[in-house]
């Protein structure tokens, strides 16, 4: 994660909100171009962007596609220091439960043990570029990966999915092997 408020105090506020303003417009433009009936962009807060798919039998596959879409429009744009722009990626699948908080600014919210284990994974992960893909997807997304598409992953894409390690220990689970998307050296 970027500490916002570091760079704010060593390249100023105005730089700051305009790297952050389009790296958020070019994650919006990424989403809505999908035009999705069954993806939706559910909030954006902190560091932390929410996405879930509700497409039946193709969830994971469409959050992997728009993942890796997202770190080719992010790692395009410069922070204020000139280093690129890196993005922590976190994908799990499961139930979720949904439904509109507050009244004084209400927003749709998704949350459950699903939201929870995605931050965790996103939160593990190492930080990824478009040249520099690194997923880090939970037990619940690998199950629901096709063998199709980690095939056509590494035919068209050159990336792969693997273990990660003998397992890793996550919070509130204990010891899980999780499975990353990274390129294939």
């Amino acid at each position: 994660a970027i500490d916002r408020r570091r760079m704010v105090l060593e390249h100023g506020a105005v730089p700051t909100i305009a790297w952050i303003n389009g790296i958020y417009q070019r994650m919006d433009t990424a989403i809505d171009r999908r035009a999705s009936p069954t993806m939706t962009k559910v909030e954006t807060f902190n560091n932390f962007l929410l996405v879930y798919s509700g497409r039946p039998g193709s969830h994971a596959e469409e959050c992997l596609d728009l993942a890796l879409e997202l770190l080719a429009t992010t790692s395009a744009v410069r922070r204020p220091d000139g280093e690129p722009t890196t993005v922590r990626v976190g994908v799990s699948s499961g139930e979720v439960s949904a439904g509109v908080i507050g009244h004084n600014s209400p927003r749709y919210s998704i949350f459950g043990d699903t939201v929870n284990t995605a931050s965790r994974m996103a939160s593990s992960a190492e930080a990824s570029t478009a040249r520099r893909p690194f997923l880090h997807i939970s037990p619940s997304a690998r199950e629901a990966i096709s063998d199709e598409l980690v095939l056509r992953l590494e035919r068209d894409c050159g990336m792969q999915i693997e273990p990660r390690g003998e397992g890793m220990e996550i919070k509130g689970k204990g010891t899980v092997q999780t499975h990353a998307l990274t390129r294939i050296d």
